[in-house]
């Protein structure tokens, strides 16, 4: 039996896409392990670069950026498809299993004493124990009512406070957020239809921001690596790809537009010094200090092999993978 959760290609590009637009606010990691198996891994474990600030983030992240605000550890977690029972219990099971496997690392000065508003307060007692979110396009009546589900009112529908005892757990059913530019980011992550008509709304910003551009090139990037699984798309994703290949095109042009004007040369060098030194972070994380040589040859990449590189570090386990890569 496939297992949707670790193979579906568009969970491959919600671990894309949110580290990129949450990248001023949030260091993320993606497919963090919590057990030996794959299929325990968290999808995106979020921890806020300023904790004391998370006011702060930025307003045009809309509903994502005030869901991400919540709390200074986030873990965020996909589903495609349609939400059900144990989908939930491994989620559960996820954030249980990475706190206990992590709270010695903790601070324990940073633990909130426990009084009768805290214990009613949605977010955990410390600011390292993580609050997940649960990100499902679809998500049935009997779900929610297992998990005592209660609309988060000051959120807005579709979203949801899991209120069974001792968790700190929320929901967001993409498909019953209202179409609105505060759900755009959340939108397309969705089912294909919604997710064209965000990324729609999303192509129409203003081509300078930041923002757009970074959503457009993750969007980019998914769809060239949808392209081995072309035989297996659905309709409805085949014609989402289409269109983000036309988008492509558009992009380009206007990329190439700035460049013949020089506006963005300066602009593609720090972004190449910021890619590099994220991947540097990541390939650290993922496989253990680097020695010297390598780090060389990595900061000696080109902001194409860079990016490349970002997606390849997801599957490497040991430093002779990163040789091979390389190589």
């Amino acid at each position: 039996m496939t297992n949707q959760k670790t193979n579906d290609p568009h969970d491959k590009f919600i671990k894309q896409l949110i580290p990129v637009v949450l990248k001023n606010f949030f260091n993320s990691q993606t497919s963090v392990s919590v057990e030996l198996a794959e299929d325990l891994a968290i999808d995106i474990l979020c921890k806020a670069i300023q904790r004391d600030n998370l006011d702060k983030v930025d307003p045009a992240l809309g509903l994502l950026g005030r869901l991400m605000a919540i709390h200074p550890t986030v873990i965020v977690e996909h589903y495609s498809g349609y939400l059900d029972l144990e989908d939930i219990d491994s989620c559960v099971l996820r954030s249980a299993l990475y706190w206990e496997t992590h709270k010695s690392q903790s601070d324990n000065s940073a633990k909130i004493r426990v009084t009768k508003d805290s214990v009613l307060n949605q977010t955990p007692l410390h600011p390292d124990r993580p609050f997940t979110w649960i990100l499902a396009a679809k998500c049935g009546e009997n779900s929610l009512r297992r998990w005592t589900a209660t609309p988060a009112a000051e959120l807005g529908d579709g979203v949801y406070w899991l209120n069974s005892p001792g968790l700190s757990m929320g929901l967001v059913v993409i498909e019953s957020l209202p179409v609105c530019t505060d759900t755009t980011l959340l939108k397309v992550m969705g089912k294909a239809n919604s997710a064209r008509q965000a990324f729609e709304d999303i192509f129409q910003l203003d081509p300078r921001l930041e923002l757009r551009n970074d959503i457009i090139e993750v969007s980019i990037k998914h769809c060239i690596y949808l392209q081995q699984f072309q035989s297996n798309l659905t309709e409805e994703a085949l014609s989402f790809m289409v269109y983000i290949q036309e988008v492509e095109q558009a992009y380009q042009q206007w990329v190439q537009e700035r460049r013949a004007e020089g506006e963005l040369e300066g602009k593609l060098k720090g972004r190449l010094e910021g890619e590099t030194t994220l991947v540097i972070k990541q390939l650290t994380r993922k496989i253990g200090v680097l020695p010297p040589t390598l780090v060389t040859r990595v900061n000696g990449l080109s902001l194409e092999q860079v990016e490349s590189l970002g997606e390849a570090l997801l599957d490497f386990t040991r430093t002779d993978d990163l040789v091979d890569w390389l190589g």
